[in-house]
């Protein structure tokens, strides 16, 4: 019987071995994903409880008014850059007036909108005393706006959601007890985007089960060990250390830190974030509902493909000025200009008889920079020069439009 026992041992080793050879065969990645299955199992049961809650923020007027007294010293700023939100904005401040942790602060920073969503805040303001309504006199864009609202808070951490999007109930007060305990400077969390979906970038393989410390989290989390990606995109799913945030401000010149961006603002910050915290941690919760809606800046600016390159070139250009002039990020700066080109079709759009009577000397400057930079490989050379030709006729058909222009004035 000992002996049947002891065969039967070896011969259920044995199957496990063969069947873990098999996946090693036929799909390796199989077996570093076990833990990415179980943890979107538990993703999905916090979808219903999300989709409930996003009812719960919409209905506002079968929900009671709470006052709320201002907070001596807040714990965490909670910062929204806004434009025009008059329609979405108290949906986000429901969401946050009822977290499960209260010790915060609430920063708007109004860009100079032209809708009534400064007096809507005005009035919210005499019921929530811990709201803070910063006014541009001029707008300047979401990167700037959002980082006055930085500048104006006075929490430790610092979380900041865009204006139609609400946050989860009890994210604030998880990362909190996260990061004070483990002395996390930065949590990222999982994002919601509606029909059963998770935020695109949530759907990488992460595969580190702990935090992440530098000089790791400059590189491989940011953009993939085993391939270079951008695996960390946004700024609204992060709970961030307020001094982290502060120092990456401190790090930009004069050019970007005063440049209106109102796309590729995220990935400028992260790209600076990344590499300043000293510690990163992937809570792998939703934290964050982002709602889709007609009215968005980025959905009317994909209808702009003109300033959708505009930015995209400008964030080359900050990615070669703070590389750090290694090979990684030689590559990796080659790597973000192909992907960029491949999904606007920058050529293409370049191409296109809708914009001829455009002024494209910004392109023509910018080209010409990175041609002359010896980042670029031979494949994106091919690509730079052949934006150069369109530019260069584009311009020429412009000049003259508007040289008849002004002939046809002065007759």
């Amino acid at each position: 019987m000992f002996d049947a026992i002891k065969n039967g041992k070896k011969r259920f080793l044995f199957t496990k071995i063969f069947i873990l050879a098999l996946l090693f065969y036929y799909d390796f990645d199989l077996l570093t994903n076990i833990n990415n299955l179980n943890s979107y199992i538990e993703n999905e049961k916090q979808i219903q409880k999300i989709e409930n809650y996003f009812k719960f923020c919409n209905e506002f007027k079968s929900q009671k008014i709470r006052k709320f007294k201002k907070m001596k010293k807040p714990e965490v700023s909670i910062i929204s850059p806004l434009y025009n939100r008059e329609r979405y904005i108290l949906r986000l401040l429901r969401s946050i007036q009822y977290q499960t942790f209260h010790n915060i602060e609430i920063i708007l920073v109004d860009d100079n909108s032209i809708d009534n969503s400064v007096q809507l805040i005005e009035k919210l303001q005499q019921i929530d005393q811990r709201i803070i309504l910063v006014k541009n006199k001029k707008t300047k864009g979401t990167f700037v706006t959002r980082n006055i609202g930085v500048q104006y808070s006075s929490g430790k951490y610092i979380t900041i959601p865009d204006p139609d999007d609400i946050i989860s109930k009890d994210i604030v007060r998880t990362c909190y007890l996260y990061a004070e305990k483990f002395k996390y400077e930065m949590i990222r969390f999982n994002s919601y985007i509606g029909e059963g979906k998770l935020g695109f970038q949530d759907l990488i393989n992460i595969t580190e089960s702990g935090p992440v410390y530098q000089p790791k989290l400059s590189s491989e989390i940011f953009y993939g060990s085993k391939e270079l990606q951008m695996v960390d995109y946004y700024v609204y799913n992060k709970f961030i250390l307020k001094d982290v945030y502060i120092k990456a401000l401190n790090s930009l010149n004069k050019f970007y830190s005063n440049m209106y961006m109102i796309y590729m603002e995220d990935q400028v910050m992260n790209y600076l974030l990344h590499r300043i915290a000293k510690s990163f941690y992937f809570l792998k919760v939703i934290g964050y509902y982002h709602s889709q809606n007609s009215v968005s800046i980025m959905n009317n600016l994909f209808k702009i493909p003109e300033l959708r390159m505009k930015f995209s070139f400008i964030y080359l250009k900050f990615i070669f000025d703070y590389s750090k002039n290694t090979k990684f990020e030689k590559d990796m700066a080659n790597h973000l200009f192909t992907v960029i080109n491949r999904q606007f079709n920058i050529a293409g759009r370049l191409q296109s008889t809708d914009y001829e009577e455009n002024d494209y000397s910004l392109y023509y400057d910018i080209v010409n920079t990175y041609l002359n930079c010896s980042y670029i490989d031979n494949e994106n050379k091919y690509f730079l020069n052949n934006f150069k030709f369109i530019i260069e006729k584009k311009n020429i058909t412009y000049q003259k439009n508007l040289a008849k222009m002004k002939n046809t004035t002065s007759i």
